[in-house]
């Protein structure tokens, strides 16, 4: 199941903000302040054909009409009406062009076409000189809803200067850079913690005293527990399984591009499962050491419980559960990305700690894979897509008209204002752009074990992969559109750990992952 799941992750790499969103913004008389108020909602407009001003100025506000018993795809009786008016018509039959020619002739400033569907941006042409925008028929209904009886409500098109750099960005990279550090110096230690004890194993067996054996034993008794009780045993990545992982990688991502509306749920229901084992994996440690209670379930045989596992642990797992219910049941909510990515940063934790790859050579073969694979469907793939889109960038942000998006992401709202801001829109980073670095990250620290290093090659690749992932950002910022991490962060981070070896003359000790010493620790 972990297999899984984690070639689910793997699947999704990719920092996008989608969209073209815009902002309407209101003004109306509220009853409880006895004073006029503002409220601002998302709207999707076609930016080429009729660009929006950058600024809201209070002489543009006009007369918001609800006209929302038509679709406007016929001349009304009353047009006259129209004139001077932002107009809130229904979606229709017709195209967007047909209902933006006939209110412009009425002399409206702007068409608002009410949708029960997401908010994309319609189809214009140049002969309609008047904004036409898509506002969702949940907000139109706030509208209303806010205007009272007076149903006096006026109402501005606009679309604020983006920022380049925001500063969500920098959320984003703490907890990616965070993430790394964390998995990859558990994974060093979870590997010299099992060496070590598995040298003693050995030891004790070759020793033939009783008595000697007897009190090795017991000596390592409480590690030997620490490390085995709540701990799942580390799995070694070797290359075959590489070749295999990618080739799997890549028919996932086929079957999440064709039949997005249908894999979504498999991959959601996946991810509540991984997300709760992670969670309770990063918990357990830290559940031991605040309460030192070693105290057992009863023999029974209920299933999952059947192991006796402690009673921390069980009142843990089911705090997890709780958690990604929580996460599940409010995932469509404005704060429900706080709860995505801590569920995310637990997960990701946890693989680092259980994958372990077992030399250079490995990191090697499955990061340039995944580099070369990174490219392709972001880069090259539009150039065989129908419509001229990303095939990572499709699945990773659902497309037009998703209902649910893959939580395979770490995802942060805007924090300056602009459109992106008022249309909950997100910037994100998939859990691949974590894992797969992360991997090398571990490796790292294992190896800086095997050669008493003082953790060289750890703190550099974790300083080349901040770096890397400060190089996507610029790039993203530069090219304003989607970026593959990986093009960055793989040289970066493999650069910099063959140059530390190069320099500590270790190239082939790394790349093969033994040392032919005698005081090596693992």
């Amino acid at each position: 199941m972990r297999i899984l799941l984690l070639i689910i992750w793997f699947t999704l790499k990719v920092h996008y903000v989608q969209g073209e969103p815009g902002i309407l913004k209101t003004k109306y008389f509220d009853t409880d302040i006895k004073d006029f108020a503002t409220k601002e909602y998302c709207i999707g407009y076609s930016s080429f054909e009729t660009p929006l001003p950058k600024l809201a100025k209070e002489p543009e506000f006009r007369p918001l009409l609800d006209r929302t018993d038509t679709d406007l795809c016929k001349t009304p009786s009353n047009a006259a009406q129209l004139k001077g008016t932002l107009v809130a018509v229904l979606r229709g039959n017709c195209t967007f062009v047909n209902k933006g020619l006939i209110a412009q002739k009425a002399g409206a400033n702007g068409t608002i076409v009410v949708t029960d569907s997401a908010v994309i941006a319609p189809s214009m042409n140049e002969s309609v000189k008047i904004p036409v925008v898509l506002l969702t028929a949940e907000d139109h209904r706030d509208i209303i809803r806010k205007a009272g009886d007076n149903k006096l409500v006026q109402g501005v098109l606009y679309n604020p200067e983006v920022p380049q750099i925001d500063w969500n960005l920098l959320v984003i990279w703490l907890m990616a850079v965070g993430t790394i550090a964390i998995g990859g110096y558990w994974c060093g230690v979870t590997a010299y913690r099992q060496a070590k004890l598995q040298r003693k194993r050995e030891r004790a067996t070759a020793v033939q005293a009783s008595g000697i054996q007897q009190s090795t034993c017991n000596s390592d008794s409480s590690e030997e527990e620490d490390v085995t009780e709540e701990e799942e045993e580390s799995v070694t990545i070797t290359p075959v399984i590489v070749l295999i992982w990618v080739c799997m990688i890549f028919a996932v991502l086929l079957l999440l591009f064709f039949f997005y509306d249908y894999v979504v749920y498999v991959v959601i229901t996946l991810y509540c499962i991984g997300a709760c084992n992670g969670m309770h994996q990063c918990l357990a440690p830290i559940g031991r050491k605040i309460i030192p209670w070693k105290q057992r379930l009863p023999p029974n045989k209920v299933p999952f419980l059947s192991t006796r596992p402690t009673i921390v642990s069980v009142i843990l797992a089911l705090g997890s559960i709780a958690f990604v219910a929580c996460w599940f049941v409010y995932r469509h909510e404005d704060f429900a990305w706080i709860l995505l990515d801590t569920l995310g940063i637990c997960f990701c934790i946890s693989i680092l700690r259980l994958i372990r790859l077992k030399n250079f050579k490995t990191c090697f073969l499955l990061l340039g894979l995944l580099f070369i694979y990174d490219i392709f469907f972001v880069f090259i793939t539009p150039l065989f897509t129908k419509d001229g889109k990303s095939v990572m960038v499709e699945v990773a942000t659902g497309g037009d008209g998703a209902k649910e998006q893959i939580p395979v992401l770490l995802v942060v709202p805007r924090l300056s204002h602009s459109a992106f801001s008022v249309c909950n829109m997100y910037s994100m980073l998939g859990f691949g752009d974590i894992l797969v670095p992360g991997l090398l990250v571990g490796y790292c620290h294992t190896f800086d074990f095997k050669v008493q290093s003082r953790k060289i090659y750890f703190i550099s690749s974790c300083i080349a992969y901040g770096v890397g992932l400060v190089i996507t950002f610029v790039a993203l910022a530069l090219m304003q559109t989607g970026q593959p991490a990986l093009l960055y962060l793989v040289p970066c981070t493999v650069l910099t750990v063959l140059m530390i070896a190069a320099i500590r003359g270790e190239v082939a000790h790394l790349w093969h992952g033994q040392v032919k010493s005698d005081h090596h620790v693992l």
